[in-house]
């Protein structure tokens, strides 16, 4: 895949919807916290993380009142 101009992928970025834009951004916070931890000498297992947040949706959906449904 050729290199990207930094304001090539700010444009394609900004013309993505509101909700992959959020999709994507939630779809990284594992590893980004991951990463963080590793950089801090707590280094914590990627899938472990993956399966807390997973977890964390279950719960999220499980407790919406049922109007929000």
């Amino acid at each position: 895949m050729p290199p990207v101009d930094w304001k090539q992928a700010i444009e394609r970025w900004r013309s993505l919807p509101e909700a992959a834009r959020t999709r994507m951004r939630r779809d990284r916070i594992p590893l980004n916290v991951a990463e963080s931890m590793a950089l801090e000498g707590e280094p914590v297992d990627l899938e472990t993380m993956k399966a807390e947040l997973m977890r964390l949706d279950t719960l999220a959906d499980t407790s919406r009142p049922a109007s929000e449904s």
